[in-house]
């Protein structure tokens, strides 16, 4: 048997920098930086796409890493708390306490259900375990407040687009077709698609690049219309001067709209424009001046003002006075009788077809219309009503007790019938254009986009609000901190290290100032097993029983080296307690912690 040395003392070294709590501090410092990352990754994301952020090919979610960084401050917090609670436990240990008070300090910082127990107190532990407590439940919704998700407009100014229409004049046969007569009777394939798509009201599909998804790109191209220049005059009228019986004086056209396919003059030549008049009675008065607008649609080169979004573009409504002419077509003087072409028209074997007498028909189709009041003897009302035409009910604006009266009134249907032009042409150089792609140059275009796309917005009260509750805890950290330097070692609240400060005999052995993971660390090979505590004579034949040797409780623990038998091995067990010695453990048998073989099974129904 190898002698055994004296233990090593430890001193008790109380002080600040020697007994700071570097744990607890770097758990506070964690927190700190938590907070710091919460705050630069709301700022970071606001306003910012849900797509692209932090990165177009590699996303995260915010409430992810908010939720992560939350966890990390709960996580150092609750590390810090773990020292505080040691430290303010032994504090209070030094300065003394009721038994029952450091048993329930123990048992608080498991769970709040230690207040329902005989040893309840309200001190700082339990203060600080609520706080920690709510805090923990409340910090992880909160933080998901700071940041939301919502809908946001992105405006790009400097984007390009590619457009693929030509912005060459349409040819000559496109729309009409009139057998052996300009007037048109028919329409040509192309045109027909095109008229009924419009009267379906049809997206309006122009083949485009650059404009992103979910966004909407607004910009001008070129393309095949009209150049409108419209004159206002005005017609009087009097109701009470007209006589039944005098029929170049007894009736009055009050609303009128036609057409005529054809140039006014040698310069624009005929065919390749398009008049139409409109008169309308605005005043309700049976006394005044009708209204009259022309128009000359003459065939040109213009500007059209597009907004395309998703896909489907959307022209901008023409307005009266607006100019969008880029260039007047112009044509080679007009063949004679027997030649194969002329100013907007072909002649061949099958007939005359047009490039507008198509669409000079589904005008007149859409709009031309009359009403004519006139006067007679006899009769329920004033005057006889006859009409033509859808356009003389879509643009009255009187109420029907006027009807048949000379106080009906109409507006204008300049504008919705150059709208209706500009769609029909707009829509026919698209179809004219996909028919013939080889032969289109696209065109290269500055545009306007913008996208309403999902962004992050940060809501930074509820940063704070999250944060303030979190330092609250830290606040009750740092309390339970206080006075760390009167410690003259590294404390915690580990049951052994308790249970050696009782003067657990397995744990005398030594130092009882050292830490305790110092003072376990040669008890670690040993084995021990919890059961009925057997007598010292069913195992002491095991022992070595060398001359002068004996179990002697309460020696200098051995170094690893020392420990060579079961005997050396008692020297950390207690061979008596409190309660009973060696002749009373054959009368009633205890159960504890002692080395394995010195341990057997627990028997049920046996008291101990």
């Amino acid at each position: 048997m190898q002698s055994r040395s004296d233990s090593v003392g430890f001193a008790w070294k109380p002080g600040f920098l020697r007994q700071a709590p570097l744990v607890a501090f770097l758990g506070l410092l964690g927190f700190a930086v938590c907070c710091v990352g919460l705050g630069t990754i709301l700022y970071e994301s606001d306003g910012k796409e849900v797509s692209t952020w932090p990165r177009a090919s590699s996303t995260v979610s915010v409430s992810v890493v908010l939720s992560l960084i939350i966890a990390i401050a709960n996580l150092c917090l609750s590390v810090a708390l773990g020292q505080g609670y040691a430290i303010s436990w032994w504090l209070q240990a030094l300065k003394g306490a009721e038994f029952r008070k450091l048993v329930f300090d123990l048992e608080v910082r498991s769970g709040l259900s230690a207040i329902l127990g005989e040893n309840m107190a309200i001190d700082k532990f339990v203060i600080a375990t609520v706080v920690s407590l709510v805090v923990s439940i409340l910090d992880g919704p909160l933080i998901q407040k700071a940041s939301v998700i919502t809908p946001k407009t992105y405006v790009y100014p400097d984007q390009r687009v590619t457009a693929y229409i030509s912005n060459a004049s349409l040819p000559g046969n496109f729309s009409g077709y009139g057998g052996m007569s300009l007037t048109t009777t028919l329409l040509t394939p192309l045109f027909s698609n095109v008229s009924r798509a419009y009267s379906n009201r049809d997206d309006i599909i122009l083949p485009l690049d650059g404009c992103g998804t979910n966004s909407t790109c607004d910009f001008t191209l070129s393309a095949p219309g009209f150049d409108v220049n419209c004159t206002e005059s005005s017609v009087p009228y009097n109701f009470t001067h007209l006589g039944s019986a005098d029929p170049n004086n007894n009736n009055i056209t009050t609303f009128n709209v036609s057409f005529a396919f054809g140039g006014l003059t040698s310069e624009v030549g005929r065919y390749n424009s398009i008049n139409t008049t409109s008169w309308y009675k605005t005043d309700g008065a049976c006394i005044g001046s009708i209204t009259k607008r022309e128009c000359v649609l003459s065939l040109a080169t213009v500007r059209y003002s597009v907004s395309i979004s998703n896909g489907i573009t959307t022209l901008q409504n023409w307005q009266l006075g607006q100019n969008d002419t880029i260039e007047i077509t112009k044509f080679p003087p007009p063949p004679k009788w027997g030649g194969s072409a002329g100013n907007g028209w072909i002649l061949n074997k099958e007939g005359y077809e047009s490039m507008l007498g198509g669409i000079h028909s589904v005008l007149r189709g859409l709009y031309e219309s009359s009403v004519n009041l006139k006067l007679v003897s006899m009769g329920v009302v004033n005057f006889y009503l006859t009409t033509t035409g859808q356009a003389s009910s879509n643009y009255l604006t009187s109420d029907v007790s006027t009807y048949s009266g000379c106080t009906m009134t109409w507006e204008d249907p300049t504008a919705d019938i150059i709208n209706t032009v500009y769609n029909l042409m707009f829509r026919s150089a698209i179809a004219y254009s996909n028919s013939n792609a080889s032969a289109v140059v696209p065109q290269q275009l500055p545009a306007l986009e913008t996208r309403v796309a999902n962004a992050y917005q940060s809501h930074y009260k509820f940063l704070g609000i999250t944060i303030g509750c979190m330092i609250l805890q830290a606040l009750a950290i740092s309390y339970l901190l206080l006075g760390w330097h009167r410690l003259g070692r590294q404390v915690s609240l580990s049951a052994l290290e308790i249970a050696r400060a009782l003067e657990a005999p397995l744990l005398q052995n030594g130092s009882s100032n050292n830490t305790i993971g110092d003072h376990l660390s040669s008890l670690r090979p040993i084995k021990l097993r919890y059961g009925e505590i057997l007598p010292e004579s069913t195992f002491a034949s095991s022992c070595d029983n060398r001359p002068g040797q004996q179990f002697q409780p309460g020696l200098a623990k051995p170094s690893h080296q020392d420990i060579t038998s079961e005997a050396e091995l008692s020297h950390f067990l207690a061979t008596h307690e409190k309660g009973y010695d060696r002749d009373s453990l054959q009368e009633r048998p205890v159960l504890g912690f002692r080395e394995e073989g010195q341990v057997g099974d627990i028997r049920p129904n046996v008291l101990y």
